[in-house]
């Protein structure tokens, strides 16, 4: 059994065996997936996974209809979600575990990181729309929907009025960063984001650190008291598993692993295509339940 990417790894090497499928890093339409969150769970369900986690970008709402989708299959769903921090001047994502999806000061939090990509969103519309590129902001809360709105969004749009040829391109040229349209994202502190989940009860896990290219900030967000590692991801290869496995042992961190799966459209990430091993899930829901 392997982990995708560059060079894929036996998961025998991260110390078991993938015997019941995982799959940890989910979205939904309740942030920029376009998968229902029921439809997530009937997809997990027929990849033959058994447990999995829906980490919508600020948001848990997807966990209910997630949660007796799942009930009806057989699919256990984690209540889970993903927020925005920043460290260093380093965007880095801290996806949720076992979070109470009522917990009110978490769901404040979710409240306050949605009216901030909102703005965001209506900024980057306005700025398209000097470069000529008129699109609305009515178009982009019509594909949101109800999810929070994110920049695949806007892409969307963009696509749809024959803007750009595909969403890649929206990005590569307008709203990826560093790119004439793009805005900074409202992100909480490390510390922050992590006392937050921490409060409703859950577990904090660094999302695919390869891609921010910074191994160095790990140390420091152990101390501020991070739980885990996304060591299996699908731009995870070899090495990479290997070097975060270490990463984790050294600063006594669990494993998470998952697909980063966004639905039809959004990339290669596919449910399932990252085996992840049980174990995994035993020592996260063990802690959890310590925490508790």
């Amino acid at each position: 059994m392997t982990v995708p990417g560059s060079d894929s790894a036996p998961v025998e090497e991260m110390g078991g065996e993938a015997d019941n499928q995982v799959d940890l890093h989910l979205h939904s339409t309740f942030s920029d997936g376009t998968f229902s969150a029921e439809e997530v769970v009937r997809r997990a369900h027929a990849a033959g996974l058994r447990v999995i986690s829906l980490t919508d970008h600020d948001s848990s709402s997807g966990f209910r209809p997630a949660e007796a989708v799942g009930q009806e299959l057989g699919v256990e769903v984690i209540p889970g979600a993903e927020l925005s921090a920043k460290v260093d001047e380093v965007d880095v994502h801290i996806l949720a575990y076992f979070i109470d999806p009522d917990h009110d000061e978490l769901n404040v939090c979710f409240e306050t990181y949605r009216n901030a990509r909102r703005e965001r969103a209506e900024r980057m519309v306005r700025k398209l729309n000097r470069m000529g590129k008129r699109v609305s902001m009515e178009q982009v809360l019509a594909k949101a929907g109800e999810g929070a709105i994110g920049r695949p969004h806007v892409a969307d749009v963009m696509l749809e009025e024959g803007f750009v040829f595909s969403t890649n391109e929206a990005f590569h040229k307008y709203i990826g960063y560093g790119k004439p349209a793009y805005e900074e994202k409202y992100a909480m502190p490390p510390a922050e984001a992590i006392r937050v989940i921490h409060d409703a009860g859950g577990l904090a896990s660094l999302a695919h650190p390869k891609l921010y290219s910074r191994d160095d900030l790990i140390p420091g967000l152990a101390k501020d008291g991070l739980d885990a590692i996304e060591v299996c991801h699908i731009r995870h290869g070899a090495s990479d598993v290997r070097r975060y496995k270490a990463l984790a042992e050294e600063h006594r961190l669990l494993m998470t692993g998952g697909s980063d799966c966004h639905g039809d459209g959004r990339g290669e990430s596919i449910i399932g295509t990252v085996k992840v091993p049980s174990e995994f899930v035993v020592a996260l829901r063990e802690a959890a339940d310590n925490r508790n």
